[in-house]
């Protein structure tokens, strides 16, 4: 049949669905070609990389910081301890979106703008990837429990262990031990390579002081770890690792009870206190009030407790008045005196008769005596060396010092340690000013004139002095000339420390030995000299000290001072009508060295205090530096300076112990 019905052409369709079929299959074939191709790319030429990219999602290398060494007092208390902390900490490479992670972690722990600012810095320094990098330092267990809680919610956040520093003495030590802080970009830049490396894992580096002159000592070596961590960034096994070397533990010479008695006595007074053992040049003590507690800097301060610290403009609890300089009044005449004796401007029995001033041949201009401030008035009369530096007496130096000439005074102070830093490691500290002809030409552009000269005579005009600098010098007259630098480091892990020093500073040699006698006699008659008539007055510090303890068991040698903080004229200071602001009183100074003129024992401890607006070195300063002195020759040492006297005593000491 044909027409409307057709019968259908089987052949051509089998062959069409052949065709198809065959497409089809080669273009699986293809499909699998480029498969098995692909799979052999990865497996084989790309072997290695893809192992290490597989190997670097579970498998981490981390630094292990090492622990921080110890710093105690010389009698073995803690002046710098480490203890444990737990952190909240970030590995960035881990968080999806961080911005969203930190406002989520905001709400459970409520991080404080100074957390973000401070984490953001850190984030900046860190150079290590998958590294771990601290949020916030010191959760409580609150926080802890609530990260613990939502820990699913919160991949690469972690709360880590750590060890960091704490000042048990807080602000007694807060400038003398110094403290530890955060390395900044600037403190890494200038490490080398490998001292970089050594930083590795570390966020804490010494910032001042001791911390700081001794970070090499203190701060170890660092250690690795291979770790394997999940997804989220935590820690599932421990692989292989070095472990690191801790510091080493130091010992200082410092004494943290005469720390405490030496910020005691200080009271409400701005000041500083700097007491060194003659022996041995260690530094007992060294504290400047008002200090700052130091662990506020240890995890990062806030930009709050910041603000409060450096716009104090009256108390400046930065600034360490041990190690800055301060005009130091009449603390120098003993120096000058001896000064006077070595060139043979005066002897044993040369005096002057003081009238209360001091004129310059062929100059109307009068220095005045700080006498005429005083109930003497009128001058102190017939004046010999000794006088004058008992009594303080200003024309006596006066009139030395202008015939000794500005060269001789610089030469011979020098020796002493003026102008120049003679400590081993307290390397910070400031030089203060020991002026000359060529000082003053090369800073000032101007001669030097006969006035300046006599201004110096009494530590006046451009001379300056540190506290730490009036110790060290008042310890070298202790010695009778024999230098002992300052030092602070006193023993290393046990071992006692002896510094290398390769250019030593020479003795002070002056022509006759007794001279020293003779001005340790004269600075104990400052303390002990009661009144006499024939000598119109009594020690400058007499009524301050031995007459407040009659039953004082030793003697003071002593030299009190006071500096004119402002140029007031003698008018002003003598009117009762006028009263002087506080902070432009007169600066009180004394130094003292201690036992002396005993035959029995040898001087312990040499101090130089100084009290800010303090007005008088005698009536203030010079009680406390006896309450320092008490506390270390009676409590400390426990000498028996009875039995000492009595010919059967030994000297007992609890540092022997």
């Amino acid at each position: 049949m044909t027409g409307k019905w057709q019968l259908k052409d089987h052949e051509a369709e089998r062959e069409l669905f052949s065709r198809r079929l065959a497409v089809a299959a080669i273009f699986v074939v293809l499909l699998f070609a480029a498969l098995i191709m692909k799979l052999v790319n990865l497996q084989v030429a790309q072997y290695d990389y893809f192992s290490a990219r597989s190997d670097g999602n579970r498998l981490h290398s981390q630094y292990v910081p090492p622990a921080r060494g110890l710093i105690f007092d010389g009698r073995g208390q803690l002046l710098a301890d480490n203890q444990p902390i737990f952190n909240l900490t970030i590995v960035q490479e881990q968080v999806e979106n961080l911005d969203e992670t930190l406002a989520y972690l905001s709400t459970l722990i409520g991080l404080t703008e100074d957390d973000i600012e401070q984490f953001n810095n850190r984030m900046r320094r860190n150079r290590v990837p998958f590294s771990s990098v601290p949020l916030r330092y010191v959760l409580n267990d609150a926080e802890k429990s609530k990260i613990a809680v939502n820990s699913h919610k919160l991949p690469g956040i972690a709360i880590e262990p750590q060890f960091v520093r704490q000042y048990p003495l807080s602000e007694l030590t807060a400038h003398s031990v110094g403290y530890v802080s955060e390395i900044n970009r600037d403190e890494l830049e200038s490490l080398s390579d490998t001292e970089r490396e050594n930083y590795g894992g570390t966020n804490h580096i010494g910032k001042t002081g001791i911390e700081r002159t001794y970070e090499d000592l203190l701060h170890g070596t660092v250690g690795y770890e291979i770790v394997e961590k999940n997804n989220r960034g935590q820690v599932m096994r421990y692989l292989d690792r070095t472990d690191p070397v801790a510091g080493k533990n130091i010992t200082l010479y410092l004494d943290g009870e005469l720390q405490i008695a030496a910020e005691k006595a200080l009271g409400d007074f701005r000041g500083a206190v700097v007491a060194i053992d003659p022996a041995t040049g260690g530094v007992l003590a060294m504290v400047s009030k008002p200090g700052f507690d130091p662990n506020l800097f240890v995890t990062g301060i806030s930009n709050k407790n910041y603000n409060v610290l450096v716009t104090d403009n009256v108390n400046t609890p930065l600034f360490d008045r041990t190690t800055n300089p301060y005009p130091p009044g009449s603390t120098i005449k003993p120096f000058l005196g001896l000064g006077g004796l070595h060139y043979g401007l005066v002897d044993y029995e040369f005096a002057i008769e003081d009238p209360g001033y001091f004129r310059l041949p062929g100059v109307s201009y009068r220095w005045g005596d700080y006498t005429l401030r005083t109930a003497i008035g009128g001058g102190h009369g017939h004046t010999d060396l000794q006088k004058a530096i008992f009594q303080s007496c200003d024309t006596f130096f006066y009139d030395l010092g202008s015939r000794m000439g500005i060269d001789s005074m610089h030469d011979f102070m020098s020796l002493f340690g003026f102008g120049q830093n003679f400590t081993v490691d307290i390397n910070y500290a400031r030089t203060g000013v020991l002026p000359s002809r060529e000082w003053k030409r090369e800073t000032r552009g101007e001669p030097w004139y006969p006035g300046d000269t006599v201004n110096s005579s009494i530590g006046q005009g451009y001379m300056w002095a540190t506290p730490l600098q009036l110790a060290t010098a008042v310890s070298i007259v202790a010695n009778k000339g024999k230098v002992v630098q300052p030092r602070m480091l006193k023993a290393v892990e046990g071992v006692p420390y002896q510094p290398v020093i390769e250019d030593p500073i020479a003795d002070v040699v002056v022509n006759d030995p007794d001279y020293w006698r003779y001005i340790e006699e004269a600075m104990t008659m400052v303390v002990h000299r009661p009144y006499s008539d024939e000598f119109r007055g009594y020690g400058t510090a007499f009524e301050a000290i031995a007459m407040a303890d009659r039953e004082m068991p030793y003697k003071m040698a002593g030299k009190s001072g006071s500096a004119q903080v402002v140029g007031i004229s003698q008018e002003i200071l003598q009117s009762k009508d006028i009263m002087v602001s506080d902070l432009n009183k007169d600066h009180g100074l004394f130094i003292s060295f201690a036992p002396a003129d005993n035959p029995h024992i040898a001087p312990k401890i040499a101090i130089a205090v100084f009290v800010e607006n303090g007005e008088h070195g005698s009536s203030v300063a010079g009680p406390i530096a006896k309450s320092v002195i008490d506390t270390y020759l009676l409590n400390i040492l426990q000498i028996d300076f009875a039995a000492l006297e009595a010919g059967g005593g030994s000297l007992v000491s609890v540092l022997d112990e």
